[in-house]
């Protein structure tokens, strides 16, 4: 048990650095956080194997994801015929990602509470470290055009963080802060005055950072998740104030209207985005009832003539922006549906986990704009709440 809370403390220690760092691999560029996490998972099957009787997993949660899971492997065995053997290779590759990362469920309710009151700890660390990036970034580094040429967008004056991307960093910020704002209330409960002060110092400076990214998604992720997590604390009065806070700050956020990219008024991106949702549709339509083949969605729109360029390595080819039209697209109406039921009794089982609800309601909400339900960061955030829930 001791390597596997050393190894849940370096995915911890990786997840910092975000994007910036990745390591190639069969014509991929590998997150460092996915590596650990993958290690992370395979020790713990391995502990599973070997301590049968002491290692127990929720049968309430584990049977839900066990069904995604087959059937995300069975829309790839379909499509096999249409792939070669290293398109195959990479696309089980994001399988075998996204279980190591669903395994973080089960793995954390194997440490005792001692530990798990460090990983919060952490947790809150390792948030104000990705803040303070997203700050240095935004005045010393206001831009991502020499990594244009590696599928990156260039972002002019956005806070984008380790992310390199303000649209994930901003949906980032929005449950960090969420996060952040259900230990500051506890702790105001418990009169901690000085741990409160330094919580209620981060929630600011997150919320500004949320501000920073200029994105909508974001904006509309912490308005709805705000608004649902104080409702819960039945602050019914409180959230609308809050609410009518944040759209007012909106128009007061500088340079706001200076470029395409930080006009809140925009419409070339929700052109893009509009366009990326027709895509999915028509990749779908190929095979509505098992999809095209999880995460071999890149393939898919080759086939169908969307790609252009350098489209193997081309971020925006990978998925598109939208994680339900994608789930439709990659694995059907059968996977649509499995990977529904399982967050319904995810959040059935959670009921009374205010900070859980609210922040899946937010990366819903967000999901709808950006593939926020299948990226690393926000799962390994998300599947840690679900595994933390009896302890937050």
């Amino acid at each position: 048990m001791g390597l596997l809370k050393l190894l849940f403390i370096i995915v911890i220690f990786l997840f910092s650095f975000g994007e910036i760092i990745r390591v190639p691999f069969a014509g991929l560029s590998i997150k460092l956080i996915d590596i650990g996490v993958v290690a992370l998972a395979f020790y713990w099957i391995l502990l599973s194997f070997k301590n049968l009787k002491k290692i127990k997993i929720d049968k309430r949660l584990g049977f839900p994801i066990l069904i995604f899971s087959v059937v995300a492997l069975l829309s790839l065995l379909l499509n096999a015929r249409l792939l070669n053997i290293n398109e195959l290779f990479v696309s089980s590759l994001y399988l075998i990602r996204w279980i190591a990362y669903a395994s973080i469920i089960f793995i954390i309710p194997m440490f005792d509470n001692s530990f798990k009151k460090i990983i919060i700890k952490l947790l809150i660390f390792i948030g104000v470290v990705i803040v303070v990036l997203g700050y240095i970034q935004y005045f010393l580094y206001p831009n991502l055009r020499n990594l244009y040429y590696l599928g990156w967008d260039e972002h002019l004056y956005r806070l984008f963080s380790a992310f390199l991307d303000p649209n994930f960093a901003g949906a980032f910020f929005v449950l960090y802060f969420l996060f952040v704002l259900n230990i500051l209330i506890e702790s105001l409960k418990k009169q901690a005055r000085f741990f409160s002060f330094f919580l209620g110092v981060i929630s600011l400076i997150t919320l500004i950072a949320i501000f920073l990214t200029y994105s909508r998604s974001a904006l509309l992720m912490l308005i709805i998740g705000s608004f649902v997590f104080l409702f819960l604390y039945t602050k019914k009065s409180f959230a609308v104030l809050i609410v009518i806070i944040f759209l007012l700050a909106t128009a007061l956020v500088p340079k706001a209207y200076t470029t395409e990219g930080t006009n809140f008024l925009r419409i070339a991106s929700s052109e893009a985005r509009l366009g990326s949702a027709k895509q999915a549709i028509e990749i779908f339509k190929e095979s509505p009832v098992f999809g095209v083949g999880f995460n071999a969605y890149r393939y898919a729109k080759n086939r169908h003539g969307f790609t252009f360029g350098n489209w193997e390595k081309s971020h925006a080819d990978a998925g598109t922006d939208n994680s339900f039209l994608f789930l439709l697209a990659t694995t059907g109406i059968v996977g649509f549906f499995a990977h529904f039921y399982m967050w319904f009794k995810i959040l059935k089982i959670n009921i009374r986990s205010k900070l859980l609800i609210a922040s899946a309601t937010a990366l819903f909400v967000d999901s709808l704009f950006i593939n926020s339900l299948f990226y690393s960061f926000l799962m390994f955030w998300i599947f840690s709440l679900v595994g933390l829930r009896e302890n937050m």
